[in-house]
């Protein structure tokens, strides 16, 4: 009965993972503002970011801290409530993963933010499986935010913007 409710009590002692807001300036002048949860293993980050530099640039990464290998891009899956997978390519550095296309940006951020639950899926360097769960934003207005940094609007597709009369 004692271990019972010691296990009941470390239960609720240990607090459920939040997402947190960072927004940063580095010495070179880029700025930084993410989104990111740490996963349900207590190791794992899921992170929405957007660097701003000479051209602005939004990436959704998952970042392990185990290697995943680096290289050539590969398939990563992204499930949202248990659903079906959204799949893309994404870069392999090294311990992270990350996308850019702006496609699977505003799919992913779309989906996340009705969201109750994420899975990550992919493989490593050694191509075995590797999973985290991460608990969903309990709103849009983090996202938002980020996004909105780099002229991103969470639902829409952004556009190129057209030739400059120079380039013509």
């Amino acid at each position: 009965m004692i271990a019972f409710l010691l296990l009941q009590a470390a239960a609720v002692a240990a607090p459920a993972p939040i997402w947190k807001l960072a927004d940063r300036i580095n010495q070179a002048g880029v700025r930084s503002i993410s989104a990111s949860v740490i996963g349900n293993d207590g190791l794992s980050r899921f992170v929405v970011k957007c660097d701003v530099a000479s051209e602005p640039i939004v990436s959704i990464q998952f970042i392990q801290p185990q290697p995943l290998g680096s290289g050539a891009d590969k398939p990563v899956a992204v499930r949202f409530d248990g659903g079906p997978a959204f799949t893309y390519n994404w870069q392999f550095p090294g311990t992270g993963t990350y996308v850019t296309d702006p496609e699977a940006i505003t799919r992913l951020t779309t989906f996340l933010v009705k969201s109750k639950t994420v899975r990550v899926e992919t493989t490593n360097g050694a191509s075995f499986a590797v999973q985290a769960n991460f608990i969903a934003p309990t709103g849009d207005a983090m996202i938002r935010q980020v996004l909105g940094v780099c002229g991103y609007t969470l639902g829409v597709v952004p556009t190129p913007p057209p030739p400059s009369k120079d380039a013509q």
